[in-house]
């Protein structure tokens, strides 16, 4: 492949090849031919073998360390980006690469600086042409990814935010580079951006102040920073100073001096309560960015005890008369095993596994999952022992059940270090409860009437939040530095950290259990109710974690669409549920808006009498807009076969057959959703299409909406200047 030797040179210099490295051109385009013959190994000898007979060349360099890294040879990587770094300390693609290989060994901050230093050696060049600045682009995508999975939101956020400012990628690419950051998780406090201030009025330092925020207008965040430093000792009472502190902070991966920037900001006399009471709450969520892993945490834990049985075949006998008596007790029930799980890892499948429960609160109350039991047989080189699985203080709960059931000593809990841990709020959220067992429907639920499934989630859902709000007051928490809720309301900094940590829960809160289980921690802990704000235009003026308290009807409407577009999208739910509810009641909305605000509303009905109820007004509405029905029959097929209803689920079957049958991402949704159900696809296939003799029922744990978080019987849930307005952080 012939090298144009006019084009910009490969290292990043700003020069042409022809004036920088015009002698290796027929080694560059040797090795391009290797690289695009996907001969990586080779293409590596041979620029090493180059490097070192040409050292200090950019090129040379720059395309060593880009092997090297996507051959995963970080170590190797770092030192060559070292050499790169020495021999061209201002090359912005020697500095961009350096950045990568900082934060492949979770040096976050000394990639964020260096990224800080690429973008300035960038923006101080008159011509861009003779710059990689695509291959800065793909660099920083790397650094987004990066820094989202190692839960440095302000640093991912300020590099997309760079990137969209320069028009440097489309907007669809921006647009994943959010959803990279929103599903790796930002905490609600970090959901919202609030823009840099400007100082109000005349001061000593003023021309400082304002040089400092011109470097950070034009993403010279390290010169900003050191700059607004300087002024703490004589601003030590400027809002705007310590909360552009802050945002630079978080951009510069330094989440400790950006919370205690936010914790200053808090403390200012002439601060509102809710703006003190969210500055806070940015501080708790850069103190976990810190440390994730804060104590207090919940750890997995796991216990085992040997099980005394006779040798030869009245062992096996005594085995399976333990077995049974598990079987028999209310406490206890059987969990199915993937033995494939054990065998592929070369480990040896128990005999059996089981879940224990505790004894439920009330009658009518579910019991909740403990921990998982495991029964493992006599072995070449063990005796037949039992193993309790779980969060720790559910193990120790758990430990006198299975002792009396099996007669055995377990010893003391050992955590698994390999296993990640939970916080005390998120262990509390992944609470399960024993689906309790209900007789067996003679029919399909009458029209308007719940179903068994109905009735399972809702006690489900009841159990966990009721739990919830009775245990979480009492717990003690790290985003309290180890106090409980009820110990830190006593001062005024403690007060309002509990106040940030309600008011987000109340702000995320998807179904009415949660928003009433907020509202009694509210009444427990003597906090005042969170007052409803009167506001025309929110999306201007005020922050969106108070939009759950707007009175909806006095949002303009092109506020209202854009509270329920934009809250939804950043997991706001509480609002998103307000302002779709507001939506399909005004009477001038729009068909276009009532299908946005049903739609929503769908997702979060919390029975299926009223999400059938919804389809059958969007299905009114995609008649008069002449819009495509296939994805709503897919959605009440869902329904159907949660409520058993046959006759209504052979109806849609022939309904998407005849109507739907070529449209590929209606069958596609169609056959996760029989997926879903346990429905075999072929088998129904073969059938010519019938419908299945039954209806799947309800079995194993309804999982909460909140958490995430595995627990024994279950799985894990894969779960997105001074007057200017807050916005919801997005890339553009």
């Amino acid at each position: 492949m012939t090298i144009d030797t006019y084009a910009p040179c490969p290292g990043g210099t700003g020069k042409k090849i022809k004036f920088c490295c015009a002698d290796l051109v027929g080694d560059l385009e040797q090795l391009e031919t290797l690289v695009g013959g996907d001969q990586t190994s080779a293409a590596l000898d041979q620029v090493r073998r180059l490097a070192d007979k040409h050292p200090g060349r950019a090129c040379l360099l720059s395309l060593q360390a880009k092997l090297e890294l996507s051959t995963r040879q970080f170590g190797a990587a770092a030192t060559t980006t070292a050499r790169f770094l020495e021999a061209c300390p201002e090359n912005p693609l020697a500095l961009g690469q350096a950045a990568v290989t900082e934060v492949v060994s979770g040096r976050f901050q000394e990639a964020a600086a260096l990224f800080d230093r690429c973008r300035e050696t960038l923006g101080r060049s008159d011509d861009t042409a003779t710059l990689p600045v695509q291959e800065i682009v793909r660099i920083a995508e790397t650094l987004v990814q990066a820094a989202a999975q190692g839960g440095h939101v302000g640093f991912a956020q300020g590099i997309v935010e760079w990137l969209a400012e320069k028009g440097l990628v489309p907007a669809d690419e921006l647009r994943l580079l959010g959803a990279i950051i929103g599903s790796a998780g930002v905490p609600p406090a970090l959901r919202s951006q609030p823009p840099l201030e400007p100082l109000d009025g005349d001061s000593p330092w003023r021309f400082e102040f304002d040089t400092a925020l011109g470097h950070a207008r034009q993403w010279r965040l390290s010169k900003a920073l050191t700059t607004f430093r300087s002024l703490r000792g004589v601003a030590g009472e400027s809002r705007p100073l310590f909360a552009n502190i802050a945002l630079i902070c978080e951009q510069l991966a330094r989440p400790v001096e950006a919370s205690e920037a936010w914790l200053a900001v808090a403390r200012m006399p002439d601060l509102g309560a809710d703006d003190a009471v969210e500055a806070v709450g940015r501080a708790i969520a850069l103190e976990t960015e810190a440390d994730p892993d804060r104590s207090p945490h919940v750890r997995y834990a796991t216990a085992s005890a040997p099980l005394v049985v006779p040798a030869g075949e009245e062992g096996v006998t005594a085995l399976e008369l333990l077995e049974d008596r598990l079987r028999h007790d209310p406490r206890v029930d059987a969990a199915a095993i993937d033995r494939s799980q054990w065998t592929g890892r070369g480990a040896v499948p128990p005999r059996s596994v089981w879940r224990v429960y505790e004894q439920a609160v009330a009658p009518s109350a579910p019991p909740r999952l403990l921990a998982s039991l495991l029964v493992f047989g006599r072995q070449t080189d063990r005796e037949p022992e039992a193993v309790l699985q779980g969060f720790s203080p559910d193990v120790a709960a758990a430990r006198p059940v299975a002792e009396s059931l099996l007669g055995c000593r377990f010893g003391d809990a050992g955590e698994i270090a390999s296993i990640p841990g939970a916080t005390p709020a998120a262990w509390l959220l992944a609470a399960q409860f024993q689906v309790m067992p209900e007789a067996a429907p003679t029919a399909a639920p009458k029209p308007g009437e719940c179903c068994a499934f109905d009735l399972a989630i809702e006690r489900q859902r009841v159990a966990l939040w009721e739990r919830f709000a009775t245990e979480w007051p009492v717990t003690a928490l790290p985003e309290l530095l180890g106090r409980t809720p009820r110990e830190a309301v006593a001062d005024v900094e403690g007060r309002r950290r509990v106040e940030a940590l309600v008011g987000e829960g109340e702000a995320t809160a998807r179904y009415d259990e949660a928003t009433r289980a907020w509202h009694a921690i509210r009444v427990s802990l003597g906090l005042a109710p969170a007052a409803t704000i009167s506001c025309a235009r929110p999306l201007d003026e005020l922050p969106p974690l108070r939009w759950h308290r707007l009175d909806m009807g006095g949002v303009e409407p092109d506020q209202l669409r854009g509270v329920l577009v934009t809250a939804g999208e950043a997991g706001f739910e509480r609002a998103a549920g307000l302002a779709a509810t507001a939506l399909a009641a005004r009477p001038d909305a729009t068909p276009e808006d009532r299908w946005a605000a049903l739609g929503v509303l769908e997702e979060r009905a919390p029975t299926s009498v009223r999400r059938l109820e919804i389809i059958g007004e969007l299905r009114r509405i995609a008649a008069a807009l002449k819009a495509n029905d296939g994805m709503l029959d897919v959605a009440e097929v869902r329904v159907r076969l949660q409520r058993g209803d046959q006759a209504e689920f052979v109806r849609l079957l022939e309904h998407m057959r005849r109507d739907h049958g070529r449209d590929p991402q209606v069958l596609q949704a169609f056959a996760e959703v029989l997926a879903e159900a346990g429905i075999d696809l072929s088998a129904l296939a073969a059938a010519g299409g019938g419908a299945p003799r039954a209806a799947p029922a309800v079995t194993g744990t309804a999982a909460p909406e909140a958490g995430g978080i595995w627990t024994p019987g279950g799985s894990a849930r894969q779960d997105p200047p001074s007057g200017e307005k807050k916005v919801i952080w997005t890339p553009g």
